[in-house]
């Protein structure tokens, strides 16, 4: 599968907002239910509805409130030369405020999928794009308009938003609240397993760079 014939531009480098890990906040847009049915697909574990019991989790389950106002208050600092890595941030900036999601709870995710490569493919050509939208998930019936950043990004978005609120509502926070966000709908089965080690490892990395300790 090869990107569509677009030109892309490139969002300008700003900072990511506070990161606001625990924070409860405004309604979002449902996720299309088929993407919880394909999700399964593509990790080939059971369909999962509902977050994770603490029974099935490699990491132990902090109760709420478990954020710092040090985190909360995290802004990623800005940089003169935008790479792959941090040239989306004001795309992310803009889903984590259209859907009441942390950015850097985005960005984590995005890293351990894609690296920041908008045209990456997996899965043998069904994930594609910045957030590896799976054809017969996420990106059910999108096309060739997942590897368009602002289409791929607002997709994920709207999908991990809800998972993370659902996880909230569960009483869920720190690391145990990014796993269960990441396994709820957008991969099944790998938010304890060693796709949520990256994720979690990349939004350690993240917060080191800020300065900050790593999730608890």
């Amino acid at each position: 599968m090869t990107a569509r014939n677009q030109r892309t531009t490139v969002p300008s480098m700003v900072a990511i907002p506070p990161l606001g890990l625990g924070a409860r906040g405004l309604e979002h847009m449902p996720l299309p239910e088929a993407g919880r049915a394909a999700s399964a697909l593509r990790s080939a574990a059971p369909l999962r509805a509902e977050p994770p019991r603490k029974q099935t989790a490699t990491a132990a389950r902090p109760g709420p409130g478990a954020a710092s106002a040090a985190i909360e208050r995290l802004a990623l600092p800005a940089r003169s030369t935008a790479s792959n890595r941090d040239r989306w941030d004001e795309l992310l900036n803009r889903m984590g405020a259209k859907y009441n999601v942390p950015p850097i709870f985005l960005k984590a995710v995005m890293l351990a999928e894609s690296g920041g490569d908008p045209h990456a493919v997996g899965d043998g050509g069904h994930s594609v794009g910045l957030f590896q939208l799976h054809d017969q998930g996420y990106g059910f019936g999108m096309g060739d308009l997942r590897f368009d950043p602002e289409a791929n990004a607002d997709r994920a978005a709207r999908g991990l938003a809800e998972a993370w609120h659902a996880c909230l509502a569960a009483g869920y926070s720190g690391e145990y609240l990014v796993r269960a966000a990441y396994d709820y709908s957008f991969n099944p089965g790998g938010g304890f397993a060693w796709q949520g080690d990256r994720v979690v490892a990349y939004l350690n990395e993240l917060l080191a760079e800020a300065g900050l300790p790593p999730l608890s």
